[in-house]
């Protein structure tokens, strides 16, 4: 889940030529309608700290009570030592933080 519609296709087009199969939205309201349908369907869900409409903060956690087995990885343009000492961080359920911009050469 990317707000900025350019990085939806990169990140899609970056995990499909992995030969995964991958789902975009740039609506975090989007995601949690298609998650709650499709919960056993993923193991893994990006989304990025800050979304119109809802925090990635917030989806993370609302994702994980209904699969807590899928993986979260928070993408943000803030410093991601800064999210483990943030308060309002503390209570979010993400398995990685990556900062961006995201190298995908690694």
């Amino acid at each position: 889940m990317e707000d900025e519609e350019e990085l939806v296709i990169l990140y899609k087009h970056f995990i499909e030529a992995t030969g995964l199969d991958a789902v975009s939205f740039t609506n975090p309201l989007l995601v949690l309608e298609h998650f709650k349908t499709n919960k056993d369907k993923f193991s893994l869900v990006i989304t990025n700290l800050r979304t119109p409409g809802m925090c990635g903060l917030e989806l993370t956690n609302k994702i994980k009570e209904l699969n807590d087995s899928v993986k979260i990885f928070l993408i943000t343009a803030f410093d991601t030592a800064d999210l483990e000492n943030n308060s309002s961080c503390q209570y979010a359920i993400i398995d990685k933080a990556l900062q961006k911009p995201i190298n995908f050469l690694i």
